[in-house]
């Protein structure tokens, strides 16, 4: 599928050479925003000394390749100073946002205070850490700026400029409370619990089993889940396995059994029963109802 040129003479990419999903990559001077979408196999990334990036690793793992391999697994957000000429490897099976910008990009969103020469010396050097209850919040920071940069409407440079802004004071506060407080760093049962399901969701692993690697009771680990996320373990965990299941149908090739298959579902009837019990609908009634969203939506893009 090749690329698809925008209002704004940008383009977006279709299907990834070698992979069976798309990824949605999107460009601006000075910045490239793009979603990672469960690449079959690792995906590279290359870094350029002078660029900086951004990763908000959602599910899935990352491996920074220099003379001494990083890896980094999710939930994470990982921030890239401009001194790198490497590799990122972005695991099979992962999720998350990737945006890289220019000196210039980065100059722009920084306020032309005292604060902002502050926040642009923090920010040339690399900082990672567990996002907490900071991951929607910056997630939707990212897809806002991933959507203004594409869809090119009035003003769309300075709202993805704001949202840019505040996503970069969002990372240096983070980054602020964790030398602050280096005990949060490593993170409560919840923050635990997330980078396991985001290593074992595929496994269907039981609530009993997460408790048991985390070292804590079920219902202790059932309190701290409902504390941060409003829901059961139980409930947690199905929602993740939807949200996968959604974002494959949506954006891959593979057929329905093997979208289950690739989900740890070694029945695929087991597959449709839990997807439509979460969804309303099957699944293959699910993909062809998203199919011609997107199709509608293009349609709407593509006018002049």
């Amino acid at each position: 599928m090749g690329a698809r040129q925008s209002r704004t003479g940008q383009t977006r990419t279709g299907q990834t050479s070698g992979a069976a999903t798309r990824e949605a990559e999107l460009r601006a001077p000075g910045m490239t925003c793009r979603r990672i979408r469960s690449p079959l196999a690792e995906a590279p990334h290359v870094l350029r000394p002078g660029q900086f990036t951004l990763l908000l690793l959602q599910a899935g793992q990352a491996r920074f390749e220099t003379a001494h391999d990083s890896c980094f697994e999710a939930p994470r957000l990982i921030w890239l100073g401009d001194s790198h000429d490497a590799r990122l490897m972005i695991g099979a099976g992962s999720r998350g946002l990737l945006l890289d910008m220019s000196p210039q990009g980065l100059a722009r969103a920084l306020p032309a205070t005292a604060f902002g020469e502050e926040l642009g010396a923090a920010l040339h050097g690399d900082i990672s850490f567990a996002p907490g209850a900071m991951m929607t919040r910056l997630a939707d920071r990212l897809a806002e700026i991933d959507e203004e940069l594409f869809t090119g409407g009035p003003a769309s440079g300075m709202i993805a400029g704001h949202n840019l802004s505040v996503l970069l004071i969002q990372l240096w506060r983070g980054a602020k409370a964790r030398r602050a407080h280096p005990e949060a760093a490593s993170g409560g049962v919840m923050q635990r619990f997330e980078q396991l399901v985001g290593l074992h969701l595929r496994d269907h692993w039981t609530v009993g089993e997460y408790a048991e690697a985390l070292g804590v009771s079920r219902d202790r680990l059932a309190r701290a889940v409902r504390k941060a996320a409003a829901r059961s373990p139980q409930a947690y965990l199905h929602e993740a396995l939807h949200r996968e299941a959604v974002e494959l149908l949506t954006h891959s090739g593979l057929q329905v059994a093997q979208i289950g298959f690739r989900l740890g579902f070694s029945d695929p009837g087991y597959f449709n029963r839990f997807f439509t019990r979460m969804e309303g609908l099957p699944p293959a009634r699910f993909r062809k109802r998203s199919v011609r969203r997107v199709r509608v939506s293009d349609s709407f893009a593509a006018w002049p």
